[in-house]
């Protein structure tokens, strides 16, 4: 006996597989090669199969996001001071976007209403509330925040510069920083090795994330110096 037209409709993959799919391929390929018609393609399915399960490529990009994000150890530490509040979740964020460098520019971008992307930012903004300021400043910093986090990555030594120059260049460059006037530039000649050379990244990481929340911490205190 035939199926019903209703019957033969219904999709045969599920939204989990969609998103397994798409994720893979903007790890290899970057977001842009993400689309409703690539996804059918991967899948052996017409577009509207992945229409099935997301009405648009908003909401697929959001469940993208809440994706990888829910595979993070966005933690909150109940009783601990803001800083290790907020740098735990910044170093989870970190540690996602090292993965999955893409997802830094929707979560600059994008405000995803699923729960764990929400969940992340309530520690985030809890954050800053329990540092001292208002939900204005805390917005605004949180935002800074996570958009400084996007850049770490994005030019972070074991994922962009090492693609960029062969380790003769970085000879090069440190070679001519070296021959600079010693009366005038004395830091930058000693500097030459770490300006020039491949950092330690989990070192990169550790002063970077420092620097934001200190950088937070020392607005907060500007703003409320009484406390």
């Amino acid at each position: 006996m035939s199926r019903s037209s209703s019957e033969a409709s219904k999709p045969t993959l599920s939204a989990a597989q969609i998103l397994r799919v798409a994720v893979s391929l903007a790890d290899r390929e970057g977001l842009e090669s993400v689309s409703m018609r690539r996804l059918g393609r991967e899948l052996s399915v017409s577009p509207m199969g992945v229409y099935w399960h997301f009405k648009d490529k908003d909401s697929l990009l959001d469940a993208m996001t809440e994706s990888v994000i829910a595979t993070g150890r966005f933690d909150d530490l109940p009783g601990a001071a803001w800083e290790d509040r907020l740098r735990g979740v910044l170093l989870a964020l970190v540690a996602q976007l090292r993965d999955h460098p893409w997802v830094g520019r929707l979560v600059i971008e994008r405000l995803v209403p699923l729960p764990r992307f929400m969940a992340a930012l309530e520690i985030m903004l809890d954050s800053a509330r329990q540092a001292g300021l208002s939900p204005q400043d805390g917005a605004m910093l949180i935002q800074l925040a996570t958009q400084s986090a996007v850049a770490l990555v994005e030019h972070a030594p074991d994922l962009k510069l090492k693609t960029l120059k062969q380790p003769s260049q970085y000879a090069d460059e440190r070679d001519e920083l070296a021959e600079l006037a010693s009366a005038r530039y004395p830091n930058i000649r000693a500097a030459a090795e770490p300006l020039t050379g491949r950092q330690n990244a989990e070192d990169y990481y550790r002063l970077g994330i420092d620097m934001i929340v200190l950088g937070i911490g020392a607005v907060a205190r500007r703003s409320n110096p009484a406390s």
